[in-house]
């Protein structure tokens, strides 16, 4: 059994148009596609690059599917992403602090502190 990752299908027809072309290849015994996921499952000793074409053919992107393959990218991605998210979060802080200063100081600062 194969796997693949199918992009660009949005529906359960998108799906199905993909399941039948891939079937009607032939060594394919077993085709099944996931819209959720993305994924498909092929069954035979059809040849992945004749698979794929044959995904592409229908007007949708395939690639062979490698769990321990994509693993590596995902989690530097997700690393990426967090450290981003922090930088973002550490500077609407500060900004945040700044702004609350002046404020204050506008606000109450004159009175409290018998500043100008």
């Amino acid at each position: 059994m194969q796997n693949y990752k199918v992009s660009g299908m949005s529906c359960a027809a998108c799906s199905a148009r993909v399941e039948k072309a891939v079937s009607a290849l032939e060594g394919v015994s077993d085709c099944r596609v996931n819209l959720l996921t993305g994924s498909m499952q092929v069954e035979g000793p059809a040849s992945s690059d004749a698979i794929i074409s044959a995904v592409k053919k229908a007007g949708y992107g395939a690639a062979l599917s490698d769990g321990t393959q994509n693993e590596a990218p995902k989690k530097a991605q997700q690393e990426a992403t967090e450290n981003t998210e922090e930088h973002a979060l550490r500077a609407r802080l500060f900004s945040s602090v700044v702004i609350l200063l002046f404020l204050m100081y506008v606000a109450m600062g004159h009175n409290m502190l018998a500043l100008p």
